[in-house]
């Protein structure tokens, strides 16, 4: 370890959340979202402790470095580049044993021919666009002939069909969206209807989402696609009491401390100045680790079991805190986001401070910050 900011990231935990996961999914298979390097924590540990469960089909990833990360370190179980993959990817996919999402026919036919060239087949997992306005086959007639199509050539196989939800996180009273939702489910429904009606092999349908799980909405279909709660977070705040464990803390270290007199300025700015005398800590965390520089004048840090104010802006490596209070040193740990015996900072609560999403908060803390695991 380098510095003295670093996220301290728990198997422990992964596996209650896993373990959840599955209790709200019954018999369903697994298809754990791990892009982004598992929204910033980690996606080859992770994805070596998920993959032992039986239930774990296989692992989503935005683009074909991640895939490859993953395949080439070992991972065994399926790897579905979930985003969208280059034609000029296509033979390195294929020769991997890779899954592409493709939304076009035309996507299907240059994978194709890709895997003539190698004599192989290529796995497709199809996207359907049931209004998420992102990637994927409209629903219509058109597209099951498409799909039909697909089916028919002869160095393709359909892995699975999936579409996405785009509001199964809403309240339950906003009722405009959980019609929107509703009618999404019903219109990738009767697309897999249809498609089976003609006999085509649609392989592993999806639909569900972390939202979704929770709501058991999408559940009629052979997989469901956890992803930010198997990191111990809820989808939204229409989500409470859910039992879910944050797998991962924020951590640093006081780097100095250095009492004031009133009417001293601290950091950039001039944002803070001190009405009395005060104690104030450096901490050896900024911006360029990710911490939100939004959180500065607003947010909290815990230092030894007591919540201490940011205080001035938040520079790129370090911040300040009050700590006239509190009875700390040098080299005192600094919990920024976790808990300590009676205090609590979560993702959620730096979120609502900051007006920051919560998933970009977490996928930001960089490469610089250490990743420690524990069980």
């Amino acid at each position: 370890m380098t510095r003295g900011t670093y996220l301290e990231i728990s198997y422990g935990k992964l596996k209650h959340n896993l373990e959840l996961v599955k209790k709200h999914a019954g018999s369903k298979s697994l298809i754990c979202m791990v892009k982004d390097d598992a929204y910033g924590m980690g996606a080859l540990n992770l994805s070596k402790v998920l993959e032992n469960d039986p239930m774990v089909n296989a692992f989503a990833v935005a683009n074909l470095k991640e895939a490859l990360e993953l395949k080439n370190s070992g991972i065994k179980k399926d790897i579905i580049i979930i985003g969208h993959v280059d034609k000029t990817c296509y033979e390195e996919v294929i020769a991997n044993n890779l899954i592409s999402t493709i939304s076009t026919y035309d996507q299907a036919m240059e994978l194709s021919e890709a895997s003539k060239k190698l004599f192989k087949v290529a796995r497709v997992e199809i996207a359907i666009d049931t209004g998420m306005g992102r990637i994927g086959f409209d629903v219509s007639d058109e597209t099951i002939k498409s799909i039909k199509d697909i089916s028919l050539l002869s160095n393709i196989k359909i892995y699975g069909v999936f579409s996405h939800f785009s509001v199964s996180d809403c309240e339950k009273e906003d009722t405009e969206n959980v019609q929107y939702t509703n009618n999404q489910e019903l219109k990738f429904k009767t697309l897999i209807e249809n498609l089976s009606n003609l006999g085509v092999d649609v392989g592993m349908t999806s639909l569900s989402s972390s939202a979704g799980i929770f709501k058991a909405i999408g559940m009629d279909f052979d997989a469901v696609r956890p992803g930010i709660i198997l990191y111990g977070i809820a989808p939204s705040t229409a989500f409470q009491n859910l039992d879910l464990k944050p797998i991962m803390s924020l951590k640093s270290h006081i780097v100095h401390i250095k009492n004031i007199e009133p009417e001293t300025s601290i950091s950039y700015g001039r944002t803070f100045v001190s009405k009395d005398n005060m104690k104030i800590a450096t901490i050896c965390c900024g911006y360029g680790d990710g911490y939100p520089r939004s959180a500065s004048n607003k947010s909290s840090v815990i230092v030894n079991d007591k919540k201490c104010k940011i205080v001035g802006r938040i520079t790129m490596d370090m911040l300040m805190v009050d700590v006239t209070d509190v009875d700390c040193k040098v080299d005192d740990e600094v919990i920024l986001i976790g808990e300590s015996n009676s205090e609590k900072i979560t993702l959620d609560t730096l979120s609502e401070e900051t007006g920051e999403f919560s998933y970009e908060l977490l996928t930001r803390i960089n490469k610089r910050v250490d990743r420690i695991y524990i069980d």
